[in-house]
């Protein structure tokens, strides 16, 4: 096979690579996953919030572009703009105003609640004595994932680019002069839901770990090469001939019933403890990032220890309305975390890489559903004219832990 690019990873970003790539006039794109319905794929299992509310300037104006475009789309990709809550004790508060200076600043309307605001706007919140105030996102809210990821892939296949279900990337040859020759293996009838936990899991690569009764090899022949593998990224470099910082982290969720309490005229609430909720159709949904998480390709989800040792106390503490919930399920899911909690986009570096054919696009550390139209939108014009044109994002290149430019640390991450 042969294409222009080849975009390794079918998720939200790699799904907004090729639309970014089709609608910068670039057609021949071929996106390659070994699961394009993404059960186990952080697009497919991350809580839909899309937030401008960040600590950095980049982090917003990725955001808030993408956020634009979900308003145009709202029916098509779910974009319900019920707003982000931020509760705030006396030791984050004064940080949290100087942030949203610079929302301000940015055009981005930010509102500023004193603890009765907070009691106003969301009266079930009556355990209050420990906040000083809250930030509330006017423009921030949710998105339906999956509807968005098929629509970047819905729009980029009407101009030409193609998807390729069970295909497994395995490594590439640059040998050929102005070529990248990448070694696929696909799949004969694809992979059960287990099958495709173990192999997501181990991520063999070479020729040893596949038989031709499972399905054929393919080589596919490109000018460019996009790593989009969000938290399998580090093994798609690892194959390309780079390093990559970033590492796989797991992330639990949990789905709980409140008696009388209809969570859905609310959007997304913060708490200080970093415990995060929304509702979820007749449930709420609520996720806390566990301290000493182990990096690793971890699908287990603890069940009712997670919820009773992480979410229910927090939720208890806050609203006499939680003291007493029914626990329904959960899943687990995979941050891609790099080092400064900021995404890696733009060319790649180091290694046996040649210059200007591999390009990367991943490390979003939990928010690469709120930043995929611009950061496939940023990376397509880096990739078609040279540089970027409508936000630049050299700054998040993987070039700034080497050369010790690294942006501050991003500190609004649940």
């Amino acid at each position: 096979m042969s294409a222009e690019v080849l975009v390794i990873g079918g998720g939200l970003i790699g799904s907004a690579v090729a639309y970014g790539l089709v609608k910068a006039g670039l057609k021949d794109v071929l996106v390659i996953d070994p699961d394009l319905s993404g059960e186990w794929s952080s697009s497919e299992l991350n809580a839909g919030g899309v937030r401008g509310t960040w600590s950095q300037t980049v982090n917003l104006e990725l955001s808030k572009a993408s956020i634009d475009f979900f308003s145009v789309h709202a029916e098509q990709v779910g974009y319900r703009p019920c707003g982000y809550l931020w509760l705030h004790r006396p030791g984050t508060w004064d940080a949290a105003l100087r942030s949203r200076e610079m929302h301000v600043r940015q055009g981005w309307p930010v509102e500023v609640l004193d603890v009765d605001g907070i009691r106003t706007r969301v009266p079930f919140i009556d355990k209050t004595s420990d906040l000083a105030g809250g930030l509330f996102g006017v423009r921030d809210g949710l998105v339906n994932p999956n509807r968005l990821k098929e629509h970047f892939r819905e729009e980029a296949m009407r101009e030409g680019a193609r998807f390729l279900d069970s295909s497994y990337f395995c490594g590439a040859d640059f040998a050929s002069a102005g070529k990248v020759t990448a070694d696929v293996f696909r799949f004969a009838s694809g992979l059960s839901s287990a099958g495709k936990r173990e192999l997501l899991s181990k991520n063999p690569s070479g020729r040893d770990g596949f038989s031709k009764e499972e399905g054929e090899w393919i080589r596919v022949e490109t000018d460019r090469v996009v790593n989009a593998g969000g938290a399998w990224a580090p093994e798609i470099a690892r194959r390309l001939g780079y390093a990559c910082p970033s590492q796989p982290v797991r992330r639990q969720i949990s789905l709980f019933h409140a008696r009388e309490l209809d969570l859905t005229p609310y959007g997304m609430i913060i708490d200080p403890s970093g415990v995060y909720f929304h509702p979820e159709s007749i449930y709420g949904l609520s996720g806390f990032a566990t301290p000493g998480e182990k990096p690793g390709f971890r699908f287990d989800y603890d069940g009712d220890s997670f919820f009773e040792e992480w979410i229910w106390p927090s939720l208890y503490e806050r609203s006499t309305a939680f003291e007493s919930l029914r626990h329904v399920s959960g899943w687990a899911g995979l941050y891609e975390e790099s080092p400064d909690h900021h995404a890696i986009v733009g060319e790649a570096f180091g290694g046996s890489v040649p210059g200007g054919r591999v390009f990367e696009a991943h490390s979003f550390s939990g928010h690469g559903a709120m930043q995929s139209y611009a950061a496939g939108r940023a990376l397509a014009e880096k990739m078609v004219t040279g540089r970027y044109q409508t936000i630049d994002l050299e700054p998040l290149s993987a070039t700034r832990f080497r050369d010790g430019k690294a942006i501050p640390g991003e500190t609004w991450v649940i």
